[in-house]
């Protein structure tokens, strides 16, 4: 039987992480820049919790979403197989578009 489609790995995966490993970098550093210098009490302490919130968000939101990045792939599906393989067994499927602007009907 004949595959429906095809997954294809995308090229320049390695300068991708490259880049992605400076940018964890970065993160990093600017974490580490947070830790070591906490303002005292007072003025500013707050922005720099705000600040310090974002970054974090940031940096989880960052790390998350590599693992869709960190590998890319396209998958190519092949329409003639999938006729080719069901034939008249593909189940009917109705479909009404409607395109009909109600402003340009005036009466």
């Amino acid at each position: 039987m004949e595959r429906l489609f095809a997954t294809e790995k995308l090229v320049g995966r390695s300068l991708y992480r490259f880049h992605a490993v400076t940018v964890f970098a970065g993160i990093c550093l600017v974490l580490c820049y947070r830790a070591t210098h906490v303002p005292a009490a007072g003025a500013g302490r707050a922005a720099w919790l705000g600040m310090l919130a974002a970054e974090l968000w940031f940096g989880f939101y960052w790390v998350i979403t590599q693992s869709v990045r960190w590998c890319p792939i396209r998958r190519r599906t092949f329409k003639d197989r999938l006729a080719a393989r069901y034939g008249e067994r593909l189940p009917c499927v109705d479909i009404f578009v409607c395109t009909a602007d109600p402003q340009s009907q005036a009466s």
